[in-house]
């Protein structure tokens, strides 16, 4: 008996010990601070409280991390009624804005950072590890700068891409496999170009050419417009010319591009669909499993055509700029722009925590989860033999190709995050089908070469409310103005149509605006 007894006190014992080191682990657990982050719903998240990237953050930051999903669209008025409400449980807000035009969102972030709703974070910007670092690593780009509202303050930690992909605003893409059934070339003037539409339109069930209205990128006619003059809507169509500043909207050239636009649109070969789908419609096209589309425009092939479709990704081959009647051929460049894309609320009550977690986020590793996932599980530091898809030695070799697609090892780039250029551009990969990977590579080499030596950069708009108003009105009207010329509810060939656009432009102020930017220039 005295054996058993001992038995059974030896079982108890480890059952206390056992029940002591739970409690303690569920206590230590339960120690680690909450921060509750409102994150904007993603379809390519699988399971966000279980994610590889959060995980590792929380690792790293000693926090627990709870994210509150967001289904709505962080529109403006949506934000303003949210906050207005009182109900903010939220220590942190990621993907601030969902506005594509950036011009004016400092505006936005100081109301709300003087409402009270956001608090400033530039005590904790001087003393950061990681923005710090970007900044001074980065001077070219001026993100502090940019960054800085007119009160001063600095509202958000930046989502930043500087990479080669994000300076590429458009590029065509047309259907290779029609044109070596039609006998045809690849375009190189507008008159081929109109060629091969004409003989695209031939073909059953076809749509020569798409596009749609939501995203300038992926609107067809401004490749088009290129041929004629330089058309960059994200510089508000202005251009230098001899070291003047010019709007493109106002010029001979321009019309002549309105001419030819509305003689395609006329014969059937610029589809409406250009001025009534967005992009989820233009994807549908793009995918549809009849192969109907001809040809489109996008910063990324895969941007309109899905991974899941190599087949169709492989039919269709990059245009280089076309020359126009007067043998111009231009290409956009974008200027990389921070977006806000996290916030401090003013009901966190402990602002250092958050700050230090988004400025992680910054890291290089952070970039190297936030993009390619695991490391020596979805990718691998690159070899001495690796080369990218730009002739290069390679930094990254990716094994499991997460962008763009259902996963779990990260948040799809929301939230701080910035491309370290040295590894987003030096990117090799294996075991699996990129040749998406290798038609914008090549296609962004080619367009390099018909960039302008000289441009106006994107980032003079940003922090000069004196000429975001202009800018907002004249984009507008030039926007109306394009769909009216191509389908003929104004005539562009009809001298007094054109008059009256040329007054129109007068009338909302673009001498000032010109004159403005000029300004900022010198």
């Amino acid at each position: 008996m005295s054996k058993l007894r001992t038995a059974a006190l030896v079982i108890l014992f480890l059952m206390l010990i056992i029940a002591v080191i739970i409690n303690f682990t569920n206590r230590t657990a339960d120690t680690r601070e909450e921060i509750i982050i409102s994150i904007p719903h993603s379809q390519y998240i699988r399971n966000i409280d279980n994610n590889y990237y959060k995980k590792w953050l929380e690792e790293q930051t000693g926090l627990s991390i709870t994210f509150n999903i967001v289904y709505e669209n962080y529109s403006v008025d949506y934000l303003r009624t949210m906050f207005a409400s009182g109900y903010i449980h939220s220590d942190a807000f990621f993907s601030f804005l969902s506005e594509d035009d950036l011009s004016g969102y400092h505006g936005v972030l100081q109301e709300f950072g003087e409402k009270g709703y956001i608090i400033p974070l530039n005590a904790f910007a001087e003393r950061s590890i990681y923005l710090n670092a970007i900044f001074n690593d980065y001077s070219e780009y001026d993100l502090r700068s940019l960054m800085t509202s007119p009160d001063g303050n600095i509202y958000y930690m930046p989502a930043f891409d500087p990479s080669v992909p994000e300076r590429h605003f458009q590029v065509m893409w047309l259907n290779q496999r029609w044109l070596k059934d039609l006998g045809l070339g690849i375009p190189q003037t507008t008159d081929e170009l109109r060629e091969v539409l004409s003989a695209f339109n031939t073909r059953d069930m076809s749509i020569p050419l798409a596009g749609c209205y939501n995203i300038s990128s992926l609107q067809s006619y401004h490749f088009i417009i290129n041929a004629f003059v330089l058309s960059d809507p994200a510089n508000s169509y202005l251009f230098m010319e001899n070291g003047a500043v010019r709007f493109a909207p106002v010029t001979d050239e321009w019309r002549e591009a309105m001419k030819y636009l509305h003689e395609l649109y006329k014969d059937g070969l610029l589809s409406p669909f250009q001025f009534s789908f967005d992009d989820y419609e233009l994807a549908t096209i793009a995918n549809d499993p009849r192969k109907i589309l001809g040809g489109f425009t996008s910063r990324s092939i895969t941007d309109v055509i899905f991974h899941s479709n190599p087949e169709i990704i492989n039919e269709f081959i990059h245009v280089a700029p076309i020359a126009g009647p007067a043998g111009a051929r231009n290409a956009t460049v974008t200027t990389p722009i921070p977006r806000p894309a996290a916030v401090i609320t003013s009901s966190c009550q402990n602002p250092e925590a958050v700050f230090r977690l988004l400025d992680l986020m910054l890291s290089e590793e952070a970039f190297l989860i936030g993009r390619y996932g695991e490391e020596n599980v979805d990718w691998v530091r690159a070899d001495v033999t690796d080369i990218d898809f730009y002739s290069n030695k390679a930094s990254v070799r990716v094994i499991n190709h997460l962008q763009n697609r259902v996963q779990n090892k990260h948040i799809s780039e929301t939230g701080a995050f910035f491309a370290y250029p040295f590894y987003a551009d030096s990117v090799t990969f294996s075991a699996f089908d990129t040749s998406y990977e290798y038609k914008n590579a090549r296609a962004y080499r080619v367009y390099e070469q018909y960039q302008p030596d000289e441009y106006i950069k994107a980032t003079i708009f940003y922090g000069k409310p004196e000429i975001q108003s202009l800018r907002r009105v004249i984009g507008a009207y030039t926007e109306e103005s394009i769909e009216a010329f191509i389908t003929g509810a104004a005539n562009p060939f009809d001298d007094a149509a054109w008059e009256a656009h040329l007054r129109k432009y007068q009338e909302l102020g673009i001498e000032g605006f010109i004159n403005l930017v000029a300004e900022v220039l010198r």
